[in-house]
C-alpha cells in the first residue's frame, strides 16, 4: 500500500492562489504560478488557509501612542542632542536653573535610561518614586524627575507623573536624534507636541553635519520658528568655523535662533552634581530662556 505525501507549496505561490479565489477566478482546480512554472491543486480550505497563514506571517503594524499626558505639559521645551556628547543634559539643566531665577516654576523630565542619565546626581533633595519615576528638587523650585527602572527602547519610558504648580516643563529627551525619530509613532517621549525644540550640537564637521541630518525631521518646527539649536563651544556664528552648516542651520541662523555656550573643562564641570552650574553657563542659558520665551509667551501667564 502506497502512502500519498501531501505536496508542499510556497508561501508566493498560496497567496497567489489565495488572491485568485478572492476574485472569483476558480473555486477547485489548478493554477501556474509565473515565477515557477509550477501547477498548484488547490480546495478553497486550502486558500483559505494559505490566506491565514500570509496574514501571520506579516509584521503588525506599531501601534498609535497616546499623548494625552503628554500634551498635558504645556509649556513643553524638548532639549535633544544631535550628536553624541553634545552636552543635552547640561543646556537643559542650565534652562532650568535660568527659569528657576526667574520665578518660573519648572520640571526637568529626564526621559533617559538611569544608566545613561546625565541628571542622576542633580537634586538636592530626594522626594520619593511613583508611578516610574524618582523625583527630586533642586533649588528654590526645580523639580527633577527621573526614569526610575531600566529601559531600553524610547516606548518603555513611561507616562510622566503628575505635577501641580509648574510654569515649564524642560524634557531631556535622553535618547539619540535616530531612536527618538524610529520610535515617534510609539513613544511619547518623541512624539508630544513641543512648545520649542531646542537641539544641541558642537562647532566641528562632523556635529554639523549630523544636526543638519537632525533638522530634516524638525522642518515644520523651523518653519514656525520653535527651533532653537545651542552651539557648545563656540562664542558666535563664524563663517569659517560653520563653514560646512548645512541648509537648515544657516536658516535658523538667519532666523536668530542659533545660540551658543561655553564647553567647560571637567575641572569647572565635573558633572551634573547637587550644586549651582558654574556661572559660564548663566548668560548663555538666560539667553537661551530669553529666546524660548518669544516662543511660549511669558511663562508666569500660564499660572492658574
Amino acid at each position: 500500500m502506497s502512502t500519498r505525501t501531501a505536496p508542499r507549496y510556497s508561501t508566493r505561490e498560496l497567496q497567489a492562489a489565495a488572491q485568485a479565489l478572492a476574485a472569483g477566478q476558480f473555486a477547485t482546480g489548478s493554477l501556474t504560478t509565473p515565477e515557477t512554472n509550477r501547477t498548484v491543486v488547490l480546495d478553497e480550505s486550502s486558500v483559505l488557509t494559505a490566506e491565514r497563514g500570509a496574514t501571520a506571517t506579516e509584521p503588525a503594524a506599531a501601534p498609535r501612542v497616546d499623548v494625552t499626558a503628554a500634551c498635558g505639559l504645556a509649556p513643553l521645551v524638548r532639549v535633544r542632542a544631535a550628536n553624541a556628547g553634545a552636552g543635552a543634559s547640561t543646556i537643559a539643566l542650565a534652562l532650568a536653573e535660568a527659569a528657576d531665577v526667574a520665578g518660573v516654576r519648572t520640571r526637568v523630565l529626564d526621559a533617559a535610561a538611569p544608566a545613561w542619565s546625565g541628571l542622576l546626581g542633580a537634586t538636592v533633595t530626594e522626594l520619593g518614586a511613583a508611578e516610574g519615576w524618582r523625583r527630586g528638587r533642586r533649588g528654590d523650585g526645580v523639580l527633577i524627575d527621573r526614569v526610575e527602572d531600566a529601559v531600553r527602547v524610547p516606548s518603555a519610558v513611561p507616562s510622566p507623573r503628575s505635577a501641580d504648580g509648574v510654569d515649564l516643563t524642560v524634557l531631556d529627551a535622553g535618547w539619540s536624534m535616530r531612536e527618538l525619530v524610529a520610535a515617534e509613532d510609539t513613544a511619547w517621549v518623541a512624539a508630544a507636541p513641543a512648545h520649542a525644540e531646542v537641539l544641541v550640537t558642537r562647532p566641528n564637521a562632523l556635529a554639523l553635519s549630523q544636526t543638519e541630518a537632525a533638522m530634516t525631521h524638525l522642518e515644520d518646527q523651523l518653519a514656525a520658528d520653535q527651533v532653537v539649536v545651542v552651539v557648545v563651544g563656540a562664542g558666535r556664528w563664524s563663517d569659517r568655523e560653520f563653514a560646512s552648516a548645512g541648509r537648515l542651520l544657516r536658516r535658523a541662523h538667519e532666523q536668530e535662533a542659533v545660540l551658543f555656550a561655553p564647553l567647560l573643562p571637567g575641572k569647572t564641570l565635573p558633572g551634573l552634581g547637587p550644586d549651582p552650574l558654574p556661572k559660564q553657563l548663566t548668560s548663555p542659558s538666560q539667553r537661551l530662556l530669553e529666546r524660548i520665551t518669544t516662543i511660549t509667551g511669558p511663562l508666569s501667564a500660564n499660572r492658574a
